[in-house]
C-alpha cells in the first residue's frame, strides 16, 4: 500500500479553513527532539513493510521509533506506538488553496500544538497539517515558514506572512476562488479592477482594465461611503478610488466596500501628493 491513500475533499479555498483541521491539537516544539537529535529516514513507499528509522540520544534514554518513516498501514498498525489515521495536505493553485485527505502514521502519543510542514514530492511541494508537532518526521520535511512554497499558507495553522499576501492572492485566477479566501479566520484577498494610468504626469492612459485577485480588507462588504470629489470629472462619482504607484506606473482602482491593501484612497479635494491620475476611472 503506497504512503498516500487519497480521498480529495471538497475545494479548500482559504488559508485557513476549520472544515480541514485535524482534529488533535498541543503545543508547539522544535522538529529537533527533545534530547537535542533529529530524526533521517527514507520516506519513500515501497509497498512494503518498512522497518522505522529510530533517533539515538545522548542520555541513555532508548531510542525513539519514527512513526512517520512508516509507509504502509499494515507496518504502521504492528508499531504499538504509532497509528496509521487521515490527515490533511494543501495545495495552492490559481483556484487558491485545495486540501485532500491523506493516510499518514503518527505517533499515538501526540505533544506539542498543530503545526505544517513541507516537501518536495513529485516536482511539486506538499504540505501536511498536523494536529501535533511531530520529533520525528525524516529530514526531507521543512516546517512551514513565509520562506516555504505558497501552500505553507493554506493550513488552518498557516505562519502569519502579509508581505506574501499580494504573491499568494495574485497566484488565483477566479473571482469566486479569490473572494473566498481566508487567513486565520480573516478574508484576505478580493477581486478589483485596476487601471494601469501610466508615469505620474496628470494624464490619463489608454491601456486596458484588467481584473487582479489582490490583499483586501472589508471583504464581502458592498457598502459605499465615498467622499465628495472636487475634482472633475468625478464630482457625483459614487464609488471609492484608490491609487498606488508600481515600478513608476500609476495604478488606480475604483471599487465599493473591499480596500485594497497597500493602496492610498483618493482624497475628495486633490493634493499636491495626491496624482490627477485618480480622476482616470471617472471618465
Amino acid at each position: 500500500m503506497n504512503l498516500i491513500a487519497r480521498r480529495i475533499i471538497p475545494l479548500c479555498v482559504a488559508l485557513l479553513l476549520p472544515a480541514c483541521k485535524d482534529s488533535e491539537a498541543g503545543e508547539t516544539t522544535s522538529v529537533t527532539n527533545p534530547n537535542g537529535t533529529t530524526t533521517e529516514a527514507d520516506a519513500t513507499s515501497t509497498g512494503t513493510t518498512v522497518t522505522p528509522t529510530t533517533t539515538g540520544s545522548s542520555t541513555g534514554e532508548p531510542p525513539k521509533d519514527s512513526c512517520t518513516a512508516i509507509t504502509n498501514d499494515a507496518a504502521c498498525k504492528a508499531n504499538a506506538a504509532c497509528v496509521w489515521k487521515p490527515i490533511v495536505q494543501y495545495t495552492h493553485g490559481n483556484q487558491g488553496c485545495q486540501g485532500s485527505v491523506i493516510d499518514f502514521c503518527i505517533a499515538k502519543e501526540l505533544s506539542g500544538s498543530p503545526s505544517a510542514w513541507y516537501r518536495e514530492l513529485d516536482g511539486d511541494a506538499q504540505v501536511v497539517e498536523f494536529g501535533y508537532t511531530p520529533d520525528d518526521l525524516p529530514g526531507e520535511w521543512t516546517e512551514c515558514g513565509c520562506d516555504g512554497p505558497l501552500s505553507c499558507l493554506c493550513p488552518s495553522i498557516a505562519p502569519d506572512c502579509p508581505d506574501r499576501l499580494e504573491e499568494f492572492c495574485g497566484a488565483i485566477a477566479t473571482n469566486i476562488a479569490c473572494s473566498q479566501v481566508t487567513s486565520h479566520g480573516t478574508l484576505v484577498c478580493d477581486w478589483f479592477s485596476v487601471s494601469p494610468e501610466g508615469p505620474k504626469d496628470d494624464a490619463c492612459a489608454d491601456a486596458a482594465e484588467t481584473n487582479k485577485c489582490l490583499p483586501a480588507t472589508n471583504v464581502g462588504d458592498n457598502g459605499c461611503t465615498p467622499p465628495t470629489y472636487s475634482f472633475q470629472p468625478c464630482g457625483t462619482w459614487p464609488q471609492d478610488l484608490f491609487w498606488r504607484e508600481v515600478n513608476g506606473i500609476i495604478e488606480v482602482i475604483t471599487t465599493c466596500g473591499p480596500q485594497p491593501v497597500g493602496w492610498t484612497q483618493c482624497l475628495g479635494d486633490d493634493t499636491p501628493d495626491q496624482p490627477d491620475e485618480c480622476k482616470c476611472r471617472c471618465l
